[in-house]
């Protein structure tokens, strides 16, 4: 990214931040315009200023100045911690409405309710529920 500054047809200048991208040059936030030096300077100061804030490091919108307490934090998530509640709750109600809940097994009720939330393959199921034990089709 850099600064650009551009002369307007009314005399005043515009100060922008431009980055280029796949070989054009996008402009990515325009600061403002001024007509005296001074005003022109604190308007580049800005532009640096905004400069850094978007190419800084991202995570300092957390208020986290190292990656280490994140990183830990997702090295603790798999796929087996995260749990979809939306269609437990819209095809849970469908199940037990039909009967479905007079079948004691747990695992027929996550397989059915699944496969209608993400209809893939049996195997894919699977790896999708992410099972400690195999399934005999």
């Amino acid at each position: 990214m850099f600064i650009r500054k551009v002369k307007n047809r009314s005399g005043s200048q515009s100060v922008q931040v431009i980055q280029k991208f796949r070989g054009k040059y996008k402009v990515v936030k325009t600061i403002g315009c001024a007509t005296t030096q001074h005003e022109i300077e604190r308007l580049e100061q800005l532009a640096g200023e905004e400069m850094d804030r978007l190419s800084g490091d991202q995570l300092k919108l957390f208020g986290y100045e190292s990656d280490e307490m994140i990183e830990q934090a997702f090295s603790l998530l798999d796929n087996s911690s995260i749990h979809t509640v939306g269609p437990e709750l819209i095809f849970g109600k469908i199940y037990d409405f039909i009967g479905f809940n007079s079948i004691q097994e747990e695992l027929f009720r996550h397989l059915v309710i699944a496969r209608l939330a993400f209809p893939l393959s049996k195997l894919k199921t699977v790896d999708y529920l992410r099972l400690p034990i195999p399934l005999k089709f």
